[in-house]
């Protein structure tokens, strides 16, 4: 396995695992309207663009943003199909833990039939891109919202040998999708490089402790949230061949935490 794969593989496993526990974790310690946006702040995104630009080139990852922000609306609305398949399971499977996997498996096939002409048709058309992000996160906004009447949650309390079992399986999922985006053939890697690793991942978590009904507690508000990681898209295709791939990274990131940060007070 080369150098610089290992890195952004042990690098993922850790910051992403450790990143998107945390976010977990204070999403479930807040309330409905600010959750979601919580659990779109800006982390495998960042971590994707990173390393591209080292192993490319700045000007490289810029010209491939807008054929990214189609798959990144599929991305948004990943939650919704997911939401949905695990009511279907959860009515004609009893057992918590086959609904789960039942729930991924089928989420990832309807994922990926949505995902794999936009991996073969390399579009790059920054309008279109747009377009198609902005009608899928309505979309997805509109199907979440639907549902008011949720079971009342329960906030649970870890210890830490459960945190550090969460972030142990939140790192490996991201690490794996890391690694068969990389070693895959061109279409394959290109369509594991787009996989909603960190949305499924903290799904799954939500799902082994609550019911399906209460998953929209966590990513009603998601849609919205998103807009931090489309936001931060368009800044590195700005950022980036101008001041470089790390200045570039730390400036975009700093804009879209803030960002995230104004849609929590807004809500």
């Amino acid at each position: 396995m080369p150098f610089t794969l290992s890195i952004q593989i042990i690098t993922s496993f850790i910051v992403g695992g450790a990143l998107i526990t945390f976010l977990s974790l204070l999403a479930e310690k807040t309330n409905e309207k600010i959750a979601g946006i919580i659990m779109m702040s800006p982390t495998t995104m960042v971590l994707g663009f990173f390393f591209l630009g080292i192993a490319t080139s700045p000007e490289k990852v810029a010209s491939i943003v807008p054929a990214t922000l189609v798959p990144l609306g599929i991305v948004v609305f990943s939650s919704v199909i997911y939401i949905y398949v695990a009511f279907y399971y959860a009515k004609n499977i009893q057992s918590k833990i086959r609904q789960i996997i039942a729930t991924l498996m089928t989420s990832s096939i309807i994922w990926f039939a949505l995902t794999s002409p936009f991996a073969f048709w390399k579009f790059k058309n920054l309008f279109v891109g747009a377009t198609g992000y902005f009608l899928l996160m309505i979309l997805a906004h509109f199907i979440l919202n639907r549902r008011k009447n949720i079971n009342p949650i329960i906030k649970n309390i870890y210890n830490r040998k459960q945190i550090l079992l969460r972030a142990l399986f939140i790192g490996t999922i991201i690490s794996i999708v890391v690694l068969l985006g990389k070693t895959l053939d061109p279409f394959w890697g290109g369509i594991f490089t787009m996989f909603p690793a960190a949305t499924f991942a903290g799904l799954i978590i939500f799902h082994y402790y609550y019911e399906p009904d209460q998953l929209f507690f966590f990513m009603r508000k998601a849609p919205i949230g998103s807009l931090s990681l489309f936001l931060y898209a368009i800044l590195v295709m700005v950022l980036f061949p101008g001041i470089g791939v790390v200045w570039g990274t730390l400036s975009a990131y700093s804009i879209s935490l803030l960002f995230s940060i104004l849609l929590i007070k807004i809500q």
